[in-house]
């Protein structure tokens, strides 16, 4: 026989409220649905059809589906429990058929005949006209999980099988399946595989030709409008990125260009501390070292400036074997004068041995912004700074007694430019912790905030050892 016509699918002509068209044997037909009870209705309509036919039917859906289905037939008065005992109805389970079904996440050939093929051919022999239903929901269930190609392949392998049988086949599919613009390729693929087309009971309710007429006009609309919508929107993006592409451009002009007239402030301070009196005046001496702090201060936004700039989403790593303990016992001892000023002992806690391959650059980098951090917001309030080896990988944990983090902004303290105080109390750029996240990253590791308001912040790193197992 030939099989059902596919290619051009037609709109079903529904006559009434949500019922199905009466569309003869060897069709394929898809209902789209926004509600389950539209389509159980819908579904118990088509088989009582069959029913009244003599046709044999088989129903592939879900447990909630297939108990509805039950019940409605034995409100239309027939014998579920009977039909079941003798085969004329046979349910099968949507999600356990269709795992039979794929191999990789794709429906087999063979498996499809050897489960679908031969449940068809056991109803087909009890058919006096040799016909039968089915409904089935595996398609619907593979457009849940976002395997709209899996789901085409089904609806083929049911077209081809019906070159050697005769069945009418409902399939349903649940619009919300199809919300995103980058759906609109599959389904019109998922259309263009059934012979009729049913569309939601947003529109088969409307009963007369009028009706139907203005909500076709108006969703003409909505697409050209969503269309128009998609296009400023892709303007605006692309927009962006060109003002992306500006400031990072700036930000890397700024840090060169105040790199050099600082390094030339750095070297005659540095001079003029060199040759300054044995018992310098103490105004002096105090002028000179507040200079001195707030050109070094200069100096590291302007590295970090041109270090925003250069980094990107992935920063280069030189990689080589590092004894992590070591690392941050100098990255601590780096910043002792800074730790002095803000009032923030620092305790050092590392375990033995924890090595890896890591750029220790970089991890010096991360190491020097958590201390930053944890000396900026935790004013006056210890410090703890762990190195421990796991499983895995190593961890470095940064502790601080300070204000804290809410938890809505545990993930924002990590963009670009972000900060969860403000500026006016907190100086900086709000690069730190973005940068320490983009060099993690390029470690393949992770890191993580916990922390509450007046409870201060703990941040975790996470540094799987690469190459190198720990010792």
């Amino acid at each position: 026989m030939s099989p059902p016509p596919v290619g051009s699918p037609a709109l079903a002509n529904t006559p009434s409220g949500n019922s199905v068209p009466d569309f003869g044997h060897d069709a394929h037909v898809v209902q789209f649905y926004e509600q389950d009870r539209f389509l159980v209705e819908a579904v118990a309509k088509f088989l009582r059809d069959g029913i009244r036919a003599g046709e044999p039917l088989l129903v592939v859906a879900t447990p909630e589906h297939r108990a509805a289905l039950a019940a409605h037939l034995a409100a239309m008065g027939h014998e579920v429990d009977q039909m079941r005992a003798d085969g004329t109805l046979a349910f099968f389970d949507a999600a356990t058929t269709v795992g039979r079904l794929l191999v990789d996440g794709r429906p087999d050939r063979r498996r499809f005949r050897e489960v679908i093929g031969a449940a068809v051919a056991t109803a087909e022999s009890l058919s006096p006209s040799g016909r039968l239903r089915v409904y089935g929901e595996m398609v619907d269930l593979l457009s849940r999980a976002a395997n709209l190609d899996a789901a085409v392949e089904l609806e083929q392998m049911w077209n081809e099988l019906a070159r050697e049988h005769s069945y009418a086949l409902l399939c349903g599919y649940a619009m919300d399946n199809f919300r995103h613009a980058h759906d609109a390729a599959r389904f019109a693929d998922v259309c263009r595989v059934h012979s009729r087309v049913v569309p939601t009971e947003s529109f088969v309710s409307l009963a007369d030709p009028d009706s139907r007429s203005r909500e076709i006009s108006l969703l003409q609309q909505r697409a050209r409008a969503l269309e128009g919508e998609i296009r400023r929107r892709q303007q605006v993006e692309d927009e962006l990125r060109e003002a992306l592409r500006v400031r990072d451009d700036f930000l890397c002009v700024a840090g060169h260009e105040l790199r050099t007239p600082l390094t030339v402030l750095r070297l005659q301070l540095a001079s003029l501390l060199a040759h300054s009196a044995p018992a310098p005046n103490p105004r002096s001496e105090r002028r000179l070292a507040a200079l001195t702090t707030q050109t070094e201060r200069l100096a590291r936004l302007a590295e970090r400036l041109l270090d925003v700039s250069q980094m990107g989403d992935t920063p280069v790593l030189r990689l080589r074997e590092v004894n992590l303990g070591e690392l941050v016992h100098d990255s601590v001892a780096a910043t002792a004068d800074v730790a002095a000023a803000a009032g923030c002992p620092v305790r050092l806690l590392t375990e033995a041995g924890v090595t890896g391959r890591w750029d220790p650059d970089r991890i010096d980098q991360v190491v020097q912004d958590l201390l930053s951090n944890a000396f900026k917001f935790g004013v006056g309030g210890g410090v703890q700074v762990q190195v421990r080896g796991l499983t895995g990988a190593a961890e470095i944990v940064v502790r601080d007694g300070g204000i804290g983090i809410p938890a809505a902004d545990h993930q924002r303290i990590f963009n670009r430019f972000e900060r969860h105080a403000p500026s006016d109390s907190f100086g900086g750029l709000g690069l730190g912790l973005w940068i320490a996240r983009q060099v993690v990253r390029a470690h393949r590791g992770d890191i993580r905030v916990d922390s509450a308001p007046g409870e201060g912040a703990t941040f975790t790193v996470s540094l799987p050892y690469s190459s190198c197992a720990p010792h």
